[in-house]
């Protein structure tokens, strides 16, 4: 039997597992496709908060997955709201890309720049291209100052065609350092992203005794997606064409579900 067979949905990452960079995985994108026409529900769970849901469903949709922007969840989302609450009308100061800062304000708390941001009720921190001294001095005021603190992640890298690029982990320890705190995290392993997730698929804790769902999760990572999936109650899928690698696999402890060499193995 298939390894998809044995599931209803599936909760799927998106870097190293359906693309890396601007390239498809080869056969990732047919996979869905295939997985979506048997009746599979997918929602697509990611760190990555540099665009905006729609923005992802639009991208899936040029590589012919076709899926609502509902589906796609995001570190960002999670955060927004995350910050939205602890801002209690307070602003929010963002480390990151322009589409954190707009899913933050959508979410109600506005979103202070530059020096303004000292007074910031709370302080988001992810990666981006942008990241200075000045971001690192402002986050680390306003949180002197009190502000609630707030990452997407804490993955150390990004896995890149051309070999991994620096993740939110390592922005957020140069804040955390600065700072003396420990932000609270929104995305993968926390709960915050998968029980979001659960909910868009139509796959939460059933009530009254119905039979749940059958729901894996998918992904490349053992620290974020492996061990935010089994926290999750759910089992879980590792692919071998992102961060971790067969070895890393085989040592890991307690091992994925299954292992697998991409998605169009689930259908092998």
């Amino acid at each position: 039997m298939a390894i998809a067979d044995r599931y209803d949905a599936f909760l799927v990452d998106f870097d190293g597992v359906v693309w890396r960079g601007r390239e498809p995985v080869p056969g990732a994108p047919e996979a869905l496709s295939e997985m979506l026409a048997a009746g599979k529900r997918l929602a697509f769970v990611t760190n990555n908060p540099g665009r905006l849901p729609e923005d992802y469903a639009r991208r899936l949709a040029a590589l012919g997955v076709e899926v609502a922007p509902a589906r796609v969840v995001t570190a960002g989302a999670a955060a927004a709201r995350l910050a939205a609450r602890a801002a209690d009308g307070g602003g929010a100061f963002v480390v990151g890309a322009p589409a954190l800062k707009e899913l933050v304000a959508r979410a109600g708390a506005p979103v202070l720049e530059g020096e303004a941001g000292r007074e910031a009720a709370v302080v988001v921190v992810s990666a981006h291209a942008g990241f200075d001294y000045a971001e690192l001095r402002t986050a680390k005021l306003a949180l002197d100052g009190g502000a609630a603190f707030i990452a997407t992640s804490r993955d150390p890298t990004m896995p890149m065609p051309g070999g991994d690029w620096p993740g939110t982990g390592a922005v957020l320890a140069a804040v955390e350092t600065a700072a003396g705190r420990r932000a609270e995290i929104a995305g993968k392993p926390e709960r915050h992203l998968f029980e979001a997730a659960l909910e868009a698929i139509g796959a939460a804790p059933a009530e009254g005794g119905e039979e749940p769902p059958r729901v894996a999760m998918v992904g490349d990572r053992l620290t974020s997606d492996v061990a935010g999936g089994r926290a999750a109650g759910l089992d879980t899928v590792l692919v071998l064409t992102g961060a971790t690698g067969r070895e890393a696999a085989a040592a890991a402890d307690p091992r994925p579900d299954h292992v697998v060499a991409d998605l169009p193995a689930l259908l092998a």
